[in-house]
């Protein structure tokens, strides 16, 4: 598999236009090449690009290009699922702590569908699975304490950025996605979900080359600060914010 990242190009979200079209198992293994070249082998290829700047980013980050780790699985589990298809529709690429679950702690990430590829932010309620995860433990907490603080970055990283934000709660046992940014402390204290991203469409300038990797990390790097404040614990978080900034 050639690792070199080339941008994501027409292949890429062609591949995903057909497998809706097609979503079984003989179609996806007659076309497994395609998907080796164009989702998996750009997405590896792009973590490889990113690698030098995640690290000095944030030394503790995931950058072993693992699935289940940085990269997304394509395969659905469908045991409990009404939709049986066997395959996903997008495809994702995930940077955390490398000493915690992914999704127990906020990442950063790049996902590609058939219609965009998304840059951004993003953290999650565990669930009541095991352990709380960030969401839960760091920044409910932290929004208490520190909520001046909050208030700054999201004047200054996402509605300075001009970046586009939503955010998820359950709802009379509904998933409901609310646009923008909560508005009150009460939303924020009970969000499940929380994103904040760029979103490329294919005909984006520069989507298609190489090039798509800096764009890449001067998102990463804008949004690195809302990482920091929601999952860093301990007191070194401060200083570390101040880094980013």
């Amino acid at each position: 598999m050639d690792s070199a990242f080339r941008g994501f190009t027409a292949d890429s979200f062609a591949f995903f236009r057909e497998l809706a079209r097609n979503n079984n198992k003989p179609w996806f293994d007659q076309n497994r090449e395609r998907y080796d070249a164009h989702i998996i082998g750009a997405f590896r290829g792009l973590l490889a690009t990113l690698e030098p700047f995640l690290l000095k980013l944030n030394p503790n980050f995931e950058t072993s290009g693992k699935t289940n780790r940085n990269l997304s699985r394509i395969n659905r589990d469908i045991r409990f699922s009404k939709d049986k298809s066997p395959y996903k529709s997008n495809y994702y690429l995930y940077v955390f702590d490398r000493t915690r679950e992914r999704q127990s702690d906020g990442r950063l990430y790049v996902g590609l569908n058939a219609d965009c590829v998304t840059v951004g932010f993003s953290i999650y309620a565990t669930w009541g699975k095991g352990p709380k995860g960030a969401l839960e433990s760091v920044f409910r907490k932290r929004l208490v304490t520190h909520s001046a603080v909050f208030k700054n970055l999201l004047e200054r990283v996402v509605r300075g950025g001009r970046y586009e934000a939503y955010w998820h709660r359950l709802e009379k046992d509904e998933w409901a996605q609310r646009p923008g940014l909560a508005r009150s402390e009460h939303d924020w204290q009970t969000l499940q979900a929380w994103i904040v991203r760029k979103v490329f469409l294919p005909n984006s300038r520069g989507i298609a080359t190489p090039a798509f990797a800096r764009q890449v990390e001067r998102i990463f790097g804008d949004l690195y600060p809302l990482y920091v404040f929601t999952s860093v614990a301990g007191p070194k978080w401060r200083a570390e914010l101040k880094k980013a900034a």
